[in-house]
């Protein structure tokens, strides 16, 4: 088997032929397309690692590493080349690929990436069984959710007396951003949301990742609080040029849950959502939180999709 490699710039067209998911007649563009677009979207094509067939000249697997805000990568592999025999030959290929992606990460990109993750589609068995044979680890199966937006928002939510929903602030305020981080390490406690992750990732780096997701807006984060104390968060972010609104994060401490909290919380969501002048409202939930998704349902979400999350820390930590 040829060993992995750093993708050369000179084949770096080939290898993001093999990244995108279009019909092979439209890949060279494709392919030159993601070349373009990459650094505006923060890509770093000279993260790509990849197998070149020593006879053949040929890029047969490869893997591309985008690291993101709160020092996290998501980690993109390329399907089966319907040009070669997926035989058990490529799978060791795609393995030996993420190995050595894994390798140099720990020793030379620790600093800016601590959690590898990708998300594996239901018709993807070749990735999962790849990335657990190269170390990943799966952490839970996500269901993808979404409701239409009511054009009039309902009316605001009476909280119990005991509850306070107050705006988080300004993040950059030490007294702000701690209260923020005790929240959401107290609705950590016995979750059901992929409770492997808890504890991969400091809380830091979590809120800079949920910071990350869409277009941040203050004004749409919130920190439960239960008796002046902060027991859990309500996170929201848009997507304006698409006329959506997602729920990045909602939990709350084990002190609060069995009381009809989450219901209160979620139609605050969606009011804020018919206030922003949004179509769709979108979240993603661990198929195994299953009081979670009846409550989802009860709110008219729908499912669309479902991946597999897995992840692998870097070897720093």
């Amino acid at each position: 088997m040829p060993p992995p490699q750093r993708i050369p710039q000179t084949r770096l067209i080939d290898a993001a032929a093999r990244l995108v998911t279009v019909p092979p007649s439209q890949r060279q563009t494709a392919a030159r397309q993601l070349i373009r677009s990459a650094p505006e979207h923060g890509i770093d094509l000279s993260l790509i690692w990849g197998v070149i067939h020593p006879e053949s000249n040929q890029v047969e697997q490869v893997c591309l590493l985008v690291p993101a805000a709160g020092r996290t990568g998501m980690l993109y592999l390329s399907a089966p080349n319907e040009t070669i025999p997926d035989t058990d030959d490529q799978h060791n290929n795609r393995v030996a690929v993420l190995k050595t992606a894994f390798q140099e990460i720990d020793q030379t990109l620790s600093n800016r990436v601590r959690l590898v993750q990708t998300l594996v589609g239901d018709n993807e068995s070749w990735a999962r069984r790849a990335c657990l044979d190269a170390g990943m680890s799966e952490i839970g199966t996500l269901a993808y959710l979404k409701r239409s937006v009511p054009r009039q928002p309902c009316n605001p939510v009476p909280l119990p007396q005991d509850i306070t929903l107050r705006p988080a602030g300004d993040l950059n305020t030490p007294t702000n951003r701690q209260a923020l981080a005790t929240a959401l390490e107290r609705s950590y406690i016995d979750t059901l949301d992929c409770p492997g992750l808890c504890d991969l990732r400091e809380i830091d780096d979590v809120i800079d990742s949920h910071q990350a997701t869409g277009a941040y807006d203050p004004a749409l984060w919130w920190v439960v609080e239960h008796a002046g104390e902060p027991h859990g968060a309500l996170l929201l972010a848009r997507y304006p040029d698409q006329s959506v609104m997602e729920l990045v994060y909602i939990g709350f401490s084990p002190q609060l849950r069995a009381r009809g909290l989450g219901r209160m919380l979620m139609e605050h969501a969606v009011r804020a959502a018919s206030l922003a002048g949004v179509a769709e409202m979108t979240c993603a939930v661990d198929i195994n939180n299953t009081s979670a998704l009846h409550l989802y349902d009860r709110l008219e979400f729908r499912r669309f999709d479902a991946r597999l999350a897995l992840v692998r820390p870097t070897a720093s930590q």
